[in-house]
C-alpha cells in the first residue's frame, strides 16, 4: 500500500524527539528506533519540505531535495558561540567523519543544523567548521530564521533560547525511512555501527 504524506508526517511528528534543555536525560546509548517501516519518497518529501538554507560555504540549499533525499544523514543541531555541550558534540562528529572515511559526502551526509541563524551566518558556520576540519559532505547550515525554524520543527530541534536545544542526534535512511536518535556525544564507533545497521530487523 501506498504511504502518503499525512501518514507520514502524523508518524514522524510523534516519532521524532520534541526539543529539550541539553542537560535532560539523554537518548538510550544504543539508539532508538523512532519511525516505522519504509515510507513513500513523496511523502517524506512533503514532510521535510524544500524549505531553502544555506550552507558554510553561502550555498542554497533545498532541505530534502539537496540535503536529505538517496542518502543516509547524521544531523544535530549546535550554535557556534555556544561555549557548553556544542564544540564536544561537533568534535566528537569529526572523530565520527573521520571514522566514514571516503563514504562521508557520498553515501552519507553530516548536517549541522544552527538555532542562531541571526548570529551564525555562512561565513561565521565556515569558520566554525574549520576549527573541526569539516570534510566534503559536512554541511553547516543558517538561513533565514523563518526557514531554520520550520526546519528545526520538522525535526525536532525548535527551541526558544538557543543554549536550550537538545543533544539529540538523529541518524536517518531516507531511501528506507528508517530513523533513529541518539546523543552527538555518544563513541564515534556506537555511531558508525548504528549508521551502518540502522535498517537490521529490531
Amino acid at each position: 500500500m501506498r504511504r502518503g504524506a499525512p501518514l507520514l508526517a502524523a508518524a514522524l511528528a510523534l516519532a521524532l524527539p520534541t526539543a529539550s534543555p541539553a542537560g535532560e536525560p539523554a537518548p538510550p546509548r544504543t539508539g532508538a528506533q523512532v519511525s516505522g517501516p519504509p515510507a513513500d519518497a513523496d511523502a517524506a518529501a512533503a514532510y521535510f519540505t524544500d524549505t531553502e538554507l544555506i550552507d558554510q560555504d553561502g550555498r542554497p540549499r533545498r532541505f530534502y531535495t539537496d540535503l536529505l533525499r538517496g542518502r543516509k544523514v547524521l544531523i544535530h543541531f549546535v550554535f557556534t558561540s555556544c561555549k557548553g555541550a556544542c564544540p564536544t558534540m561537533t568534535a566528537n562528529l569529526a572523530r565520527v567523519q573521520a571514522l566514514l572515511g571516503k563514504r562521508a559526502g557520498k553515501e552519507i551526509a553530516i548536517l549541522t543544523i544552527t538555532v542562531d541563524p541571526v548570529n551564525d551566518t555562512p561565513k561565521v558556520l565556515k569558520q566554525f567548521a574549520a576549527k573541526f576540519n569539516a570534510g566534503d559532505g559536512w554541511r553547516f547550515l543558517t538561513g533565514t530564521p523563518q526557514n531554520v525554524e520550520k526546519v528545526l520543527g520538522r525535526l525536532g530541534g525548535l527551541t526558544k533560547k538557543p543554549e536550550e536545544h537538545t543533544s539529540t542526534l538523529l541518524i536517518g535512511d531516507t531511501k528506507t525511512g528508517m530513523w533513529l536518535k541518539t546523543t552527538a556525544t555518544e563513541r564515534p564507533e556506537t555511531i558508525v555501527h548504528l549508521v551502518d545497521h540502522i535498517n537490521d530487523a529490531p
